[in-house]
């Protein structure tokens, strides 16, 4: 089964593991980070498979349970036999591998509340991928058609206030994506044809001062391009030509000018 949707879905990089500046610009898909306190596997509670033969040879109908017998997963169809022996939960609320036939994969948190809704067809992720948080609220939402993500795709914060929305258009990004910090204040907000920025781009730091302002044409920065620092202060004024300074002039936090050559190696990686 093709895990690169499940991958860019389960795997995903918590909110402040990257230094918020260039490396967000390029819209790095980011969730949430819980408190510790919050984390629903704290205790490493472990689970047993219920296994039944399958219609076919070498297929297994597969359930995980909790040790109190409620589920963590739906039964679902495989051609991988699990062992029998006990596993710890989390490792098994993600889409298995080797799954077969139509129907909908469902996982549970030890409160019982769900975690995971997917729905496959043929064993291919096709109709709603949906997240949920412990507390019950709504991690990520999206939808996959034949393996292909298809309209909009969203992730909240743990706190409910929307994270990041996006969308995708034969596996490709199109249209508006923005991001939003867990106080609702803005974070980025760029526009996507077939997965290029194109147009303008802001970006703002947590205070609410911009951090970045500039245009991109077919994935490429072109034209003026400034950035600040989180005082106010201006960091840079660049011009771009297809993605190239032509043009640079920085200054320091003091607001002291900066050497040209230091200015064009200090953004020379952002090419």
């Amino acid at each position: 089964m093709n895990k690169i949707l499940l991958t860019i879905m389960i795997s995903l990089c918590s909110l402040h593991t990257f230094a918020e500046g260039y490396i967000n610009e390029n819209m790095v898909v980011f969730t949430s980070s819980m408190d510790a306190e919050d984390n629903p596997w704290k205790d490493h509670p472990k689970c047993i498979p219920v296994i039944q033969n399958g219609e076919s040879p070498k297929t297994w109908y597969v359930q995980y349970t909790y040790l109190d017998n409620t589920p963590l997963t739906s039964k679902y169809l495989t051609t991988q036999k699990p062992s029998t022996q006990q596993v710890e939960c989390e490792h098994q609320i993600h889409f298995p591998d080797n799954m077969q036939g139509t129907e909908i994969f469902e996982s549970f948190y030890p409160n019982g509340k769900p975690r995971s809704l997917i729905e496959y067809t043929d064993g291919i992720y096709n109709g709603k991928i949906n997240f949920w948080f412990a507390n019950g609220l709504k991690e990520q939402e999206s939808n996959v058609s034949n393996g292909i993500s298809n309209g909009e795709y969203r992730i909240w914060h743990p706190n409910g206030q929307l994270a990041l929305s996006m969308g995708y258009k034969d596996g490709l990004q199109n249209g508006i994506k923005q991001r939003w910090y867990e106080n609702g204040e803005p974070w980025t907000y760029v526009r996507f044809e077939n997965s290029k920025m194109v147009g303008e781009l802001k970006q703002w730091y947590r205070n609410g001062k911009l951090e970045r302002l500039g245009t991109y044409r077919d994935g490429l920065r072109h034209g003026t391009y400034k950035s600040w620092y989180e005082n106010g202060n201006s960091e840079a004024t660049l011009n771009y030509q297809a993605g190239k300074i032509i043009d640079a002039q920085c200054w320091d936090e003091s607001a002291k000018t900066m050497s040209t050559k230091t200015c064009r190696s200090k953004f020379s990686d952002e090419e």
